[in-house]
């Protein structure tokens, strides 16, 4: 059975791109923390079909492509595999192995994989199409010198000319992934918004990022205006000034 679903998710990510199915299986979270201090933790993956659903879930390093058979990923998921009651629950376990030492100073970032196992079929016309869900998952040390609800404010923000077109430099020194939902700035420079892409909406601890700004004559507020993503999944909003 494990053989089998693992190459499921070969035919995954051309499933994803043509948005062929829809999931009846989703997790109830969109992203996941684990504090460095607890022994395991637990996320709840709901099946809102009316049919049992199988599923199989693993963590990966980053590489979207990785499987349960090749990851790398220091945590164990328990159960690894489990059917789903139709328009029920199913609590799923992670516990660190400690196999690998991740850093003690910054938080770490994972992925947590979900795939929904398409059922056999005795009609061979009939596309069987596996669905993985993918959400952020935070390894987050103990005794970090900041609170992660601080750790926006402490953003540095630079404005850069290249080529007659504005960007805004910022920098994270602060030991914690920071996500943004939302960025606009009105200076006397310049005035616009930042687009925000999901592969780009990130920064790292200790790094810096750029985004080009996109002028608009919107009313924005003087300053600098951003949203991010908390802990909670909901939006928590900040302002900030440029550096000097």
């Amino acid at each position: 059975m494990i053989k089998n679903i693992t190459l499921a998710v070969s035919t995954l990510s051309i499933c994803s791109l043509l948005n062929l199915a829809q999931a009846d299986v989703s997790i109830n979270a969109t992203r996941i923390i684990y504090p460095a201090s607890k022994k395991e933790i637990t996320f709840n993956v709901n099946n809102a079909g009316k049919r049992l659903s199988l599923i199989q879930t693993w963590i990966d390093e980053g590489n979207s492509k990785d499987t349960p058979d090749n990851t790398t990923a220091p945590f164990i998921l328990t159960p690894p595999i489990a059917v789903l009651q139709p328009e029920k629950g199913q609590n799923i376990r992670v516990r660190f192995t400690g196999e690998t030492a991740l850093p003690t100073d910054r938080e770490s970032l994972f992925w947590i994989n979900v795939l929904e196992v398409p059922q056999n079929s005795d009609d061979p016309n009939q596309l069987r199409i596996g669905v993985r869900s993918r959400i952020k998952f935070f390894f987050r040390p103990e005794k970090l010198d900041l609170t992660p609800e601080n750790a926006p404010e402490k953003l540095s923000w630079k404005l850069i000319n290249k080529n007659s077109k504005w960007y805004l430099a910022i920098h994270n020194s602060t030991p914690y992934y920071i996500t943004f939902n939302q960025i606009q700035i009105n200076t006397e420079k310049t005035k616009g918004s930042v687009d925000l892409s999901p592969q780009k909406s990130m920064i790292a601890p200790n790094s810096d990022i750029e985004y080009p700004i996109t002028a608009k004559n919107d009313e924005i507020n003087p300053g600098i205006n951003f949203s991010i993503i908390n802990d909670f999944g909901g939006n928590s909003s900040y302002t900030a000034k440029l550096a000097e």
